[in-house]
C-alpha cells in the first residue's frame, strides 16, 4: 500500500498533487480530517462514489456526506442556504459541523441515497482544504472503515481496514478523537439533529436561538 506522509501543518503541494491525481482518475484514498480518517473520492464521479459504497459495504439507499473548501462549492450543491446555515457557517466552519441542504438537481445522485438532500461541511484540516482546492471539486467524507466498524484515528488503522483496496493513504498524523462531525438537517422548517458529534446540540441551539429536534 502506498502511504504518503504529509505535514498536517504545512502540507507539501507536490505531495498533495499526487493524491489529487489519484482522485481525479476515480481512485479512492484514505485521508485525515479534523475528526477521524475518511475515504476520499471525487464526489462528482459516479464511478468513484460507487467504489466508496463497495469499500464500506454501505447500503446503497444511504447518502454519503461531502467536504468542500469554500462557499462557492457549497452554493453549487445546495439548492437553498437558509439563514440558520449562514449563521452556523460563520460560527463553526471550518469545523466539525455537517449541514444537510436540499440538493440542486445537478448534484451527483449517487451521493443522495434515496433522498433529495446533501450533507456538506468545510473541514478544519489543512490537508483536506488544500487537496480540495487542487482537485477543484468536493470530496466524499465518510469514515474510513467498513460499515459498523470503529472510526479510524490513523493511517495505520485505515491500512488495517482496507490495505491494498485503496489507491493511496495520506498519513497526516493521529486524529484527536473518534467522534465524527455533528450532522444537522436544515431542509425543513425545524432543524433536526441527524447525528451527534463533536459540536453539541446545546451549542448549536445557543447559536441559532432555536430548539433542535432529534432523529438519531
Amino acid at each position: 500500500m502506498n502511504i504518503l506522509k504529509i505535514d498536517p501543518f504545512k502540507p507539501e503541494p507536490h505531495l498533495l498533487r499526487k493524491a489529487a491525481e489519484v482522485i481525479l482518475n476515480d481512485g479512492v484514498i484514505g485521508y485525515p480530517t479534523e475528526t477521524v480518517y475518511g475515504l476520499g473520492a471525487n464526489a462528482e464521479s459516479d464511478t468513484a462514489v460507487e467504489k466508496v459504497f463497495r469499500l464500506k459495504g454501505r447500503d446503497q439507499s444511504k447518502p454519503i456526506l461531502v467536504i468542500a473548501s469554500n462557499m462557492r462549492q457549497i452554493l453549487n450543491m445546495a439548492d437553498t442556504v437558509p439563514p440558520e446555515a449562514e449563521t452556523l457557517a460563520k460560527r463553526y466552519w471550518p469545523g466539525a459541523l455537517t449541514i444537510i441542504f436540499r440538493a440542486k438537481a445537478t448534484v451527483n445522485k449517487r451521493l443522495l441515497g434515496n433522498g433529495q438532500s446533501i450533507g456538506i461541511r468545510i473541514p478544519d484540516n489543512r490537508i483536506c482544504l488544500k487537496l480540495i482546492e487542487i482537485c477543484n471539486r468536493p470530496l466524499t467524507s465518510t469514515s474510513a472503515n467498513e460499515t459498523g466498524g470503529a472510526n479510524p484515528l490513523s493511517a495505520a488503522e485505515v491500512n488495517d481496514n482496507f490495505g491494498n483496496r485503496l489507491d493511496l493513504i495520506i498519513d497526516g498524523g493521529i486524529a484527536s478523537s473518534r467522534i465524527a462531525s455533528t450532522v444537522l438537517d436544515l431542509t425543513d422548517k425545524n432543524p433536526v439533529l441527524r447525528r451527534a458529534g463533536r459540536i453539541s446540540k446545546q451549542d448549536i441551539e445557543q447559536t441559532i436561538k432555536r430548539e433542535i429536534y432529534e432523529s438519531i
